[in-house]
């Protein structure tokens, strides 16, 4: 992770589903904001909304859509387009434990009390909150 004179962070984030990344392994783009909009998503779909995340550096994004007890996941870019379903359970784990690797990535680095970072912190506080 590398973060800029403006304080924004960037750092490797990508998706893997149904055996493929998505963008791409090794993805670079503004990963607090995009952790904190994934974990808006998975709240919205929580409580029965279609969720869409946009990376920040390129036309990709994830659509989230609730299909009780699963979630389908759309992950689409400007040529590649992966479809597949996850447990509601496990996606809330996999967001929550990324999310909390970052923040701890952030803490060590002291970048803890930056906005976008608190931001991160706010809204994984509320996942637990959110499970079925």
């Amino acid at each position: 992770m590398e973060r800029t004179d403006s304080g924004t962070v960037w750092g490797n984030v990508w998706h893997e589903l149904e055996g493929q990344y998505f963008p791409h392994h090794g993805w670079n783009d503004l990963i607090v904001p995009y952790v904190t909009a994934l974990a808006h998503g998975v709240y919205e779909v929580a409580y029965g909304r279609r969720a869409e995340v946009d990376f920040f550096d390129g036309p990709c994004s994830v659509e989230m859509l609730p299909a009780a007890p699963r979630i389908q996941i759309e992950l689409k870019g400007s040529s590649s387009f992966i479809s597949g379903e996850i447990e509601y359970d496990d996606l809330v784990s996999d967001v929550a434990s990324a999310g909390k690797r970052l923040l701890d990535a952030c803490q060590q680095r002291g970048w803890i009390l930056d906005k976008d970072v608190r931001q991160l912190e706010l809204i994984l506080g509320k996942l637990p909150q959110v499970l079925p």
